[in-house]
């Protein structure tokens, strides 16, 4: 893939961005994506801060491209409107993170699991990513700062999607366009907040856990009686550990109880998850990647009855590492950090 170097709208981060006029469309190609007009947009760095060596500017230019097609789909007067489809290139939170190591403030709990970044623009709009959403997943790439846009435009019909007027964040792996803010400018990389008492590495067994939100708990005793139960195949593999095996993994949807605590797709947006034991073992997600999934490869809440590691486990289907499956799950806290 290409860029286009149109030499003069470069702008440093957090400056007004204008976007350049789409380009006249190309001669067609075999992909579906890559047929109409060509907008390009210009943004020189964003600031990546927080719990990182050398907190600074991040150059853009130095990043490879990565490509997304993305159904956007916004949430308003309380049905879902359908706001267009789009093939981005531009720069991966991934990438831009990835130049800046992890220095964590606390040296209390090591593993990089609860670790969540926070995108902003100089609005104040922020959208919520966890660390093993952008490194423990297999779909590293989903969430991009966009360089250029296409519309997807059906082909049989008369419609042309309106191109977005300035860079955004977006993420192809979201349902609804909680996370889409325009003009992101700065990263920060904080670890998950509280107080997670326990001696580590010893299972304490637990009847039941409890769902948190808004400050209310919801106790959950029997997950099954609040969600749909699913049934996984997957190759373990852990980020220390190697290969533990194929292993079938029966459980039930924890999107489905926490929508019973009242946490939904369309309120997802900014929000971060922590998951946690007794033995002080935690891990971060972000809200949107629970509960606002378009790809149906949801997390399960896993009952092993009264198993010596704990009754409860969560499973993290989508994640490539095993890193973030917590066992002897105690409380699932969902924060506006």
């Amino acid at each position: 893939m290409r860029k286009t170097f149109m030499a003069v709208l470069l702008l440093a981060a957090g400056s007004p961005v204008v976007a350049q006029e789409a380009a006249p469309a190309v001669s067609p190609v075999n992909s579906f994506f890559e047929r109409g007009p060509v907008k390009e947009y210009a943004l020189k760095s964003v600031y990546v801060g927080g719990e990182v060596e050398n907190p600074g500017p991040v150059e853009l230019a130095a990043l490879p491209l990565r490509a997304a097609a993305v159904k956007e789909v916004a949430f308003e007067n309380g049905k879902p409107e359908f706001k267009g489809a789009y093939f981005f290139t531009g720069y991966s939170l991934y990438d831009i993170i990835n130049a800046k190591p992890v220095k964590k403030a606390g040296a209390d709990f090591s593993p990089e699991v609860d670790l969540y970044v926070v995108v902003e623009n100089d609005k104040g709009e922020k959208a919520v990513f966890s660390w093993g959403e952008l490194y423990y997943s297999r779909f590293n790439f989903n969430a991009l700062i966009t360089s250029s846009a296409r519309a997807v435009n059906p082909g049989k019909k008369k419609t042309e999607w309106p191109l977005p007027e300035a860079p955004r964040l977006v993420c192809s792996g979201d349902l609804y366009n909680t996370r889409f803010i325009a003009n992101p400018s700065k990263i920060t990389v904080k670890a998950a907040p509280g107080v997670f008492p326990g001696k580590k590495h010893v299972a304490v067994f637990t009847p039941e856990f409890s769902v948190i939100v808004g400050g209310k708990a919801l106790p959950v005793p029997a997950p099954g009686q609040l969600a749909e139960k699913r049934v996984y195949q997957d190759t373990a593999y852990g980020h220390g550990t190697g290969f533990k095996g194929v292993k079938t993994t029966e459980g039930f949807v924890l999107k489905d109880v926490l929508a019973k605590a009242g946490a939904l797709p369309q309120d997802s947006g900014a929000s971060l998850v922590v998951v946690s034991a007794k033995d002080s073992y935690r891990a971060a997600f972000s809200l949107a990647e629970i509960v606002n999934r378009n790809d149906n490869a949801d997390f399960l809440v896993v009952d092993k009855g009264q198993d010596k590691d704990g009754r409860f486990a969560l499973f993290s289907t989508a994640d490539f590492f095993i890193d973030r499956n917590v066992r002897s799950v105690n409380k699932v806290e969902v924060l506006k950090p």
